[in-house]
Protein backbone atom coordinates (compact mmCIF):
# COMPACT_ATOMS: atom_id res chain seq x y z
CA UNK A 1 0.00 0.00 0.00
CA UNK A 2 1.32 3.43 -0.98
CA UNK A 3 2.07 5.98 1.72
CA UNK A 4 -1.06 7.98 2.61
CA UNK A 5 -1.37 11.63 1.70
CA UNK A 6 -1.89 14.17 4.49
CA UNK A 7 -5.46 15.42 4.69
CA UNK A 8 -5.81 18.99 3.33
CA UNK A 9 -5.86 21.27 6.37
CA UNK A 10 -8.32 23.63 4.70
CA UNK A 11 -11.04 20.93 4.71
CA UNK A 12 -12.16 21.30 8.33
CA UNK A 13 -15.37 19.41 9.14
CA UNK A 14 -18.29 21.19 10.77
CA UNK A 15 -19.48 17.81 12.06
CA UNK A 16 -17.80 14.42 12.31
CA UNK A 17 -18.58 10.90 13.43
CA UNK A 18 -15.72 8.49 14.18
CA UNK A 19 -16.72 5.02 15.35
CA UNK A 20 -15.61 1.39 15.33
CA UNK A 21 -17.63 -1.23 13.50
CA UNK A 22 -17.39 -5.02 13.50
CA UNK A 23 -15.60 -5.37 16.84
CA UNK A 24 -17.51 -8.46 18.01
CA UNK A 25 -18.19 -11.96 16.74
CA UNK A 26 -21.09 -14.26 17.55
CA UNK A 27 -21.69 -17.96 17.18
CA UNK A 28 -25.39 -17.31 16.72
CA UNK A 29 -28.32 -17.76 19.03
CA UNK A 30 -29.16 -21.02 20.76
CA UNK A 31 -32.67 -22.52 20.88
CA UNK A 32 -33.12 -20.75 24.22
CA UNK A 33 -32.18 -17.41 22.67
CA UNK A 34 -28.77 -17.20 24.35
CA UNK A 35 -25.95 -15.64 22.34
CA UNK A 36 -22.23 -15.61 23.11
CA UNK A 37 -20.39 -12.50 21.92
CA UNK A 38 -16.60 -12.14 21.97
CA UNK A 39 -14.28 -9.27 21.11
CA UNK A 40 -12.67 -9.52 17.69
CA UNK A 41 -9.53 -7.98 16.16
CA UNK A 42 -11.51 -7.17 13.01
CA UNK A 43 -12.92 -3.86 14.29
CA UNK A 44 -12.62 -1.19 11.62
CA UNK A 45 -12.86 2.58 11.87
CA UNK A 46 -15.59 4.35 9.93
CA UNK A 47 -16.01 8.10 9.66
CA UNK A 48 -18.50 10.59 8.27
CA UNK A 49 -17.18 14.12 7.77
CA UNK A 50 -19.46 17.05 6.94
CA UNK A 51 -17.31 19.56 5.04
CA UNK A 52 -18.48 23.13 4.41
CA UNK A 53 -17.12 24.30 1.07
CA UNK A 54 -17.09 28.04 0.45
CA UNK A 55 -14.55 30.03 -1.46
CA UNK A 56 -12.32 28.96 -4.31
CA UNK A 57 -9.64 27.18 -2.26
CA UNK A 58 -12.03 24.97 -0.29
CA UNK A 59 -14.14 24.03 -3.28
CA UNK A 60 -11.04 23.12 -5.31
CA UNK A 61 -9.51 21.12 -2.44
CA UNK A 62 -12.74 19.17 -2.01
CA UNK A 63 -13.01 18.49 -5.73
CA UNK A 64 -9.46 17.14 -5.69
CA UNK A 65 -9.93 14.65 -2.85
CA UNK A 66 -13.21 13.42 -4.36
CA UNK A 67 -11.64 13.08 -7.83
CA UNK A 68 -8.82 10.91 -6.44
CA UNK A 69 -11.47 8.42 -5.38
CA UNK A 70 -11.27 5.23 -3.35
CA UNK A 71 -7.81 4.30 -4.61
CA UNK A 72 -6.24 7.18 -2.68
CA UNK A 73 -5.23 6.62 0.96
CA UNK A 74 -5.43 9.52 3.41
CA UNK A 75 -3.86 10.23 6.79
CA UNK A 76 -6.77 11.79 8.66
CA UNK A 77 -8.32 11.64 12.11
CA UNK A 78 -10.80 13.24 14.50
CA UNK A 79 -10.42 16.67 16.07
CA UNK A 80 -9.25 15.64 19.55
CA UNK A 81 -7.60 18.76 20.95
CA UNK A 82 -10.38 19.42 23.51
CA UNK A 83 -10.04 15.86 24.85
CA UNK A 84 -6.25 15.46 24.71
CA UNK A 85 -4.48 14.80 28.04
CA UNK A 86 -2.95 18.26 28.40
CA UNK A 87 -0.83 18.71 31.55
CA UNK A 88 -2.20 20.85 34.37
CA UNK A 89 0.09 23.60 35.62
CA UNK A 90 -0.54 24.23 39.35
CA UNK A 91 0.83 27.77 39.23
CA UNK A 92 -1.30 28.76 36.25
CA UNK A 93 -4.22 26.73 37.53
CA UNK A 94 -5.17 25.35 34.13
CA UNK A 95 -4.14 23.16 31.23
CA UNK A 96 -1.00 23.85 29.22
CA UNK A 97 -1.60 23.31 25.51
CA UNK A 98 0.40 23.72 22.32
CA UNK A 99 -1.07 27.24 22.08
CA UNK A 100 0.29 28.35 25.46
CA UNK A 101 2.82 31.14 24.82
CA UNK A 102 6.45 30.81 25.86
CA UNK A 103 6.72 27.01 25.73
CA UNK A 104 10.24 25.61 25.59
CA UNK A 105 9.01 22.20 24.40
CA UNK A 106 5.72 20.57 23.35
CA UNK A 107 3.47 19.89 26.36
CA UNK A 108 2.65 16.32 25.24
CA UNK A 109 5.19 13.51 24.92
CA UNK A 110 3.82 9.95 24.98
CA UNK A 111 5.36 6.78 23.56
CA UNK A 112 5.08 3.01 23.70
CA UNK A 113 6.78 1.86 26.90
CA UNK A 114 7.36 -1.79 25.91
CA UNK A 115 7.46 -3.72 22.66
CA UNK A 116 3.94 -4.66 21.58
CA UNK A 117 2.83 -7.40 19.21
CA UNK A 118 0.14 -7.29 16.56
CA UNK A 119 -3.34 -8.07 17.91
CA UNK A 120 -2.39 -6.88 21.41
CA UNK A 121 -5.51 -5.72 23.24
CA UNK A 122 -3.51 -3.88 25.92
CA UNK A 123 -0.30 -1.84 25.80
CA UNK A 124 1.95 0.11 28.17
CA UNK A 125 2.20 3.85 27.50
CA UNK A 126 5.07 5.98 28.73
CA UNK A 127 4.30 9.57 29.64
CA UNK A 128 7.19 12.04 29.65
CA UNK A 129 4.94 15.10 29.49
CA UNK A 130 1.19 15.27 29.63
CA UNK A 131 -1.88 14.79 31.79
CA UNK A 132 -3.82 11.82 33.10
CA UNK A 133 -5.17 9.25 30.66
CA UNK A 134 -8.84 8.29 30.67
CA UNK A 135 -11.09 5.79 28.92
CA UNK A 136 -12.57 7.23 25.76
CA UNK A 137 -9.43 9.11 24.67
CA UNK A 138 -8.41 8.47 21.06
CA UNK A 139 -4.77 8.28 20.06
CA UNK A 140 -2.75 7.20 17.05
CA UNK A 141 0.35 5.05 16.82
CA UNK A 142 2.01 3.70 13.72
CA UNK A 143 -0.51 5.45 11.49
CA UNK A 144 -3.51 3.75 13.15
CA UNK A 145 -6.26 5.07 15.41
CA UNK A 146 -7.09 3.47 18.77
CA UNK A 147 -9.37 4.32 21.68
CA UNK A 148 -8.61 3.67 25.34
CA UNK A 149 -11.35 1.48 26.84
CA UNK A 150 -9.83 1.04 30.30
CA UNK A 151 -6.73 1.38 32.47
CA UNK A 152 -4.96 -1.86 33.44
CA UNK A 153 -2.57 -0.18 35.91
CA UNK A 154 -2.70 2.93 38.06
CA UNK A 155 -1.84 6.19 36.33
CA UNK A 156 1.19 7.74 38.12
CA UNK A 157 0.28 10.89 40.05
CA UNK A 158 1.90 13.21 42.54
CA UNK A 159 0.66 12.22 46.03
CA UNK A 160 0.36 15.83 47.14
CA UNK A 161 -1.39 17.41 44.14
CA UNK A 162 -2.94 14.40 42.41
CA UNK A 163 -1.56 15.68 39.09
CA UNK A 164 0.09 13.47 36.49
CA UNK A 165 3.81 12.76 36.71
CA UNK A 166 6.16 11.01 34.24
CA UNK A 167 5.83 7.25 34.24
CA UNK A 168 4.12 4.30 32.65
CA UNK A 169 0.46 3.30 32.58
CA UNK A 170 -1.18 0.21 31.13
CA UNK A 171 -4.26 0.67 28.97
CA UNK A 172 -6.74 -1.62 27.24
CA UNK A 173 -7.43 -0.51 23.68
CA UNK A 174 -9.75 -1.06 20.75
CA UNK A 175 -9.16 -1.95 18.03
CA UNK A 176 -6.34 -4.38 18.73
CA UNK A 177 -2.90 -3.38 17.45
CA UNK A 178 -2.56 -3.68 13.69
CA UNK A 179 1.19 -4.47 13.66
CA UNK A 180 4.23 -5.23 15.79
CA UNK A 181 5.55 -1.99 17.28
CA UNK A 182 8.83 -1.38 19.14
CA UNK A 183 9.21 0.43 22.44
CA UNK A 184 9.63 4.17 21.95
CA UNK A 185 7.15 4.46 19.06
CA UNK A 186 5.54 7.92 19.40
CA UNK A 187 1.88 8.17 20.41
CA UNK A 188 -0.22 11.19 19.39
CA UNK A 189 -3.18 12.35 21.48
CA UNK A 190 -3.54 15.97 20.32
CA UNK A 191 -3.79 15.31 16.58
CA UNK A 192 -4.29 11.56 16.04
CA UNK A 193 -4.51 10.33 12.45
CA UNK A 194 -5.40 7.00 10.91
CA UNK A 195 -5.07 5.43 7.47
CA UNK A 196 -8.40 5.92 5.72
CA UNK A 197 -10.01 5.79 2.27
CA UNK A 198 -13.40 6.68 0.83
CA UNK A 199 -16.09 4.11 1.56
CA UNK A 200 -17.55 4.40 -1.93
CA UNK A 201 -16.89 6.09 -5.24
CA UNK A 202 -19.99 8.27 -5.06
CA UNK A 203 -19.23 9.91 -1.70
CA UNK A 204 -18.65 13.65 -1.50
CA UNK A 205 -21.34 14.98 -3.84
CA UNK A 206 -21.14 18.78 -3.70
CA UNK A 207 -24.26 20.80 -4.50
CA UNK A 208 -23.07 24.38 -4.87
CA UNK A 209 -25.69 27.00 -4.06
CA UNK A 210 -25.49 29.88 -6.55
CA UNK A 211 -22.41 28.02 -7.86
CA UNK A 212 -20.45 29.38 -4.90
CA UNK A 213 -20.87 27.41 -1.67
CA UNK A 214 -22.22 24.14 -0.38
CA UNK A 215 -21.71 21.21 1.98
CA UNK A 216 -20.47 17.70 1.26
CA UNK A 217 -20.51 14.56 3.39
CA UNK A 218 -17.50 12.28 3.05
CA UNK A 219 -17.76 8.66 4.21
CA UNK A 220 -14.44 6.98 4.99
CA UNK A 221 -13.33 3.54 6.19
CA UNK A 222 -10.02 2.32 7.57
CA UNK A 223 -7.64 1.18 4.82
CA UNK A 224 -5.33 -1.82 4.92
Amino acid sequence: MAAPLPWPGILVPSAEDWSLRGGTRSGGQSFEGNELLVASPTARWKAALTIPAFGRDRVCALRRVVALGRSQIWSVGPYERPRAPWPIEPVVGGAVTDRTPGLAQPPLAFSLMLDAAANAAAIAIRRDRGGLLAPGMIFSIGGRLHVIVGLTTADPTDPASGLAIPGGVGVAIRPWLRADLPAGTPIAFDAPVGTMRFASDDTGALDLQLSRYGTATLDLVEAF
